[in-house]
């Protein structure tokens, strides 16, 4: 008998019989997460151009907030994607859920709960800050990002839940087509003339893209019955856990405009576009395909757990080498692209798009360091590496400094911080794990 919470043979995803535990993803999957990854990344920095050419450079800092704060709730809910992957994973390489399954919560419907959630302190808490972030047009946009959470929610889960059952042909056309049609939506309201508040509700709309899935595609249907692998308050907890750090990778990686709107004044902010524009264009080439591959290295690192901090070595060179290559072009070919892709409305000096450029691969090893330490089951290392680079960060804003230099500094200094912290955790497992008897 099939039980609902455990994939059929039929259902597998098309990998060697016996390569789950061997191998996380084949050439042909990797293939095609990548030109997912591709197309999600694509469609970011379209929009992004989109963006600073329609609007005005005072607006764009306006949506550049907007866009922080949208990413940086979608941020959030990113923690139920890795909680649920690590979930599912483990469930699969058990050979199905331990004990009684009534016990074990539905990863979508756990999800969707916690979404849910998410959007009543959205509301209630806005008094605090919407209308420092969203101004004017807080009316219409508290309800749509309040929306676009609970929605997302369930694209996080869901996602979530084909990537720990190693579906990747799904979990790339849910990637792939959640930028698309933000990015289609955006270009029609951009080529309609609508102005800064259509780009905005825009964007929040294609976090319900998740639910078309529901209604056409077996595989979804069968990913949404994916069950946790221990009780639903102990899941409950992990996913907390896993929704803290997230928050904090949310902060630095998406809502950092968010968190200068907050240690800027007024005018600083008003004058900011360039920078603002600057950090999403550099971290996007090497950020949105690291998130968009995150289940793999989630599925990944579950599947090599005994080899540690070990596992860790080769990725994180190769992010820091691309780092440096990518800030010496940065530095030679930034401003020159800066002024092909934004003709005379942004000006950014070549040190500070080489430096970004490099700070986003720090951000990198960051991310990378944290879904490793997730991945071995170590959720206080996880959150605790992720906050305190958080903490670190806001630190550096409020130093004395040039809103460049600050940004640029606290964007190097809170991933390092938080990378160190993510490792000494791992390496302390390993430890105690040698330590104990067999």
């Amino acid at each position: 008998m099939n039980l609902p919470w455990k994939k059929p043979a039929s259902a597998q995803p098309s990998e060697e019989p016996d390569a789950a535990s061997e191998r996380t993803i084949s050439s042909r999957s990797a293939s095609g997460v990548g030109a997912a990854s591709i197309a999600a990344a694509a469609a970011g920095f379209i929009i992004l151009v989109i963006a600073g050419n329609h609007l005005r450079p005072a607006e764009y800092a306006q949506f550049s907030v907007f866009w922080g704060a949208l990413f940086g709730i979608f941020g959030v809910l990113s923690g139920i994607q890795s909680e649920t992957t690590r979930a599912v994973r483990s469930v699969e390489t058990q050979g199905g859920v331990p004990g009684s399954a009534q016990q074990h919560p539905s990863v979508l419907a756990n999800g969707v709960l916690v979404g849910t959630i998410l959007a009543a302190i959205i509301l209630a808490s806005s008094w605090l800050w919407a209308p420092s972030v969203l101004g004017g047009n807080t009316p219409w946009l508290l309800p749509a990002l309040a929306g676009a959470a609970v929605a997302y929610s369930g694209h996080s889960a869901l996602a979530g839940a084909s990537a720990g059952s190693q579906d990747w042909n799904l979990y790339s056309k849910l990637m792939s087509a959640e930028a698309v049609f933000r990015l289609a939506t955006v270009g029609t309201v951009a080529l309609l003339g609508v102005g800064l508040l259509g780009l905005e509700l825009a964007c929040a709309l294609a976090a319900v893209l998740w639910l078309v899935f529901l209604l056409v595609s077996p595989a979804a249907r069968h990913a949404a019955v994916s069950r946790a692998d221990v009780p639903r308050t102990a899941y409950m907890k992990q996913t907390g856990h896993a929704m803290l750090s997230s928050s904090a990778t949310a902060a630095l990686i998406v809502g950092f405009p968010v968190i200068l709107s907050f240690t800027s004044s007024a005018q600083e902010l008003a004058s900011a576009g360039g920078l603002l524009l600057a950090i999403q264009l550099t971290r996007a080439p090497i950020m949105v395909p690291l998130q968009a591959f995150q289940g793999v290295a989630i599925a990944a690192f579950v599947n090599q757990r005994d080899r540690g901090v070990h596992a860790l070595f080769k990725p994180a060179a190769l992010f820091l080498a691309v780092g440096v290559a990518g800030a010496i072009a940065a530095g030679l070919l930034g401003p020159w692209l800066m002024e092909l892709l934004f003709p005379g409305k942004y000006e950014v000096p070549a040190w500070l798009l080489a430096t970004l450029t490099f700070d986003a691969a720090l951000m990198a090893v960051l991310t990378l360091t944290g879904t490793a330490t997730l991945a071995v089951g170590k959720h206080g290392g996880y959150s605790a590496g992720w906050v305190s680079g958080t903490v670190v960060s806001v630190l550096c804003l409020l130093l004395p400094l040039p809103l460049s230099i600050r940004a640029a500094v606290a964007l190097a200094a809170g991933p390092a911080v938080g990378a160190v912290i993510h490792v000494t955790s791992i390496v302390r497992l390993g430890k105690s794990a040698a330590a104990s008897p067999a």
